[in-house]
């Protein structure tokens, strides 16, 4: 088991056993007791409420490395208090399998984009507008007025707080929406030739929007 993996600060991925590869909650590691066996992270949360998860329930852990992701068996032991946040242990029952890159882990948000299609020429168009949901460091969701095809290649500008990130997507997925919707259509959107650097500013900017909402559903 490769408990030495996992470090304070690490992120880590809670899912229960029937959610799917992108469900479950985001966290922070705080304390690991690698002799035991025992790790502690943040309480996830959902619409700005704290998420109880049931003592002794059966859960997967997944570790965000610098390359790749580790699934790790564990069961809920019990719920703390750190500096006044609610924080879980989790006692570590299987683990260290490699499952993916870590760009698969999704946050959900909502957040403006701007985009533009680049021709097979190099030309690219007027600068659309859209919004941002499912975030990760390797793709996102687009809702937007503007009907496009499946393998056009974008030139999105994304601003996350005080950085801006730039990069290429490629149209993978196309779902046209329900007439009432505010935008027709919704585009899954993988990114290509992405820096390593605005890779880290997406995991940055999921991780402060966490710790933000945990600041906001602490009892006061």
């Amino acid at each position: 088991m490769f408990i030495d993996q996992i470090k304070p600060g690490a992120r880590l991925q809670i899912q229960r056993p029937n959610d799917g590869p992108n469900e479950g909650f985001m966290c922070k590691v705080e304390v690991v007791l690698p002799d035991v066996k025992e790790v502690m992270v943040h309480a996830p949360i959902s619409q700005g409420r704290i998420v109880k998860l049931p003592q002794g329930g059966v859960f997967n852990l997944r570790l965000l490395t610098d390359n790749a992701a580790y699934k790790y068996g564990a069961v809920l032991a019990a719920y703390t208090d750190i500096d006044g946040f609610d924080v879980i242990k989790f006692k570590l029952t299987t683990g260290g399998d490699k499952v993916q890159r870590r760009s698969a882990f999704r946050f959900n948000c909502s957040l403006n984009v701007e985009y533009s299609v680049v021709s097979q020429s190099g030309q690219q168009s007027d600068r659309e507008v859209g919004l941002v949901r499912d975030l990760s460091a390797g793709g996102t969701k687009i809702y937007t007025e503007k009907s496009l095809r499946v393998g056009d290649l974008l030139n999105i500008g994304l601003q996350l707080g005080d950085e801006l990130v730039v990069a290429f997507g490629d149209v993978r997925t196309k779902t046209d929406l329900p007439r009432e919707s505010k935008y027709p259509y919704q585009y899954g959107i993988r990114f290509t030739m992405m820096p390593e650097s605005d890779q880290e500013k997406i995991i940055r900017y999921m991780y402060k929007e966490q710790r933000e909402a945990l600041k906001k559903a602490r009892p006061r």
